[in-house]
């Protein structure tokens, strides 16, 4: 599980690396006006929708990385892959439409295709229908979030950081009660029993020196 961790751990670096590029490309049409339809308002919403991907592609990882802990899924890196894949082309999909149909409505067709790719490809994926559909829920509330924050000029970063605390407690409390050494490698797996041994040791000893005073 470790090694797992490592992998989604680089695919994210992947994609923040690729969310750069459509980023700089985005900019770029900005710089030279290539749509008449948008403005400039328009393209720096795009431009700052970019900024809440990674978080988007880290959310859902979280969340399988979690369901494969806790409702024992199994998902393999390269499934990992695809997913993050069709997140990332949300934001070529809304900079490409948006030059042609506009922000919002490119915004709208871009999340729905996304959605729904991904609705179709997690049936093969995940274990149940009923993580397909948790899924795809959280998806159409990511997206529907990120929308609202876009539109929120003065209270978008008072609203984003109450969200993550709220995600981040949410990621805590449900992971309170794991013990994570049970999903390291064997040398860790193996000092940390030989530690929970030798804690034992001395709990004995202690409880045993206060029953003889």
């Amino acid at each position: 599980m470790t090694k797992k961790l490592w992998h989604i751990l680089s695919l994210c670096v992947v994609f923040a690396i690729v969310l750069m590029f459509i980023n700089g490309l985005a900019e770029q049409r900005l710089e030279y006006h290539s749509s008449p339809l948008l403005s400039d308002m328009d393209y720096r919403m795009i431009i700052r929708s970019m900024k809440y991907g990674m978080i988007l592609v880290l959310l859902v990882f979280s969340v399988f990385f979690l369901s494969e802990i806790l409702q024992d899924w199994r998902i393999h890196p390269i499934q990992y892959l695809l997913v993050g894949a069709a997140l990332s082309m949300f934001y070529l999909l809304l900079l490409s439409f948006a030059e042609h149909i506009g922000f919002v409505m490119a915004y709208v067709c871009g999340a729905a295709a996304c959605i729904l790719l991904l609705w179709w490809y997690l049936h093969y994926v995940l274990a149940n229908s009923k993580g397909v559909y948790l899924t795809v829920a959280l998806l159409v509330l990511a997206y529907a979030t990120m929308f609202v924050l876009l539109s929120m000029q003065q209270y978008n970063l008072v609203v984003g950081s109450c969200l993550l605390f709220a995600t981040l407690f949410g990621v805590m409390y449900c992971t309170r009660n794991i013990n994570w050494y049970e999903f390291s490698n064997d040398e860790e797996k193996e000092e940390y029993e030989r530690k929970e041994r030798i804690k034992r040791y001395r709990n004995k000893e202690l409880n045993q020196h206060l029953n003889q005073d």
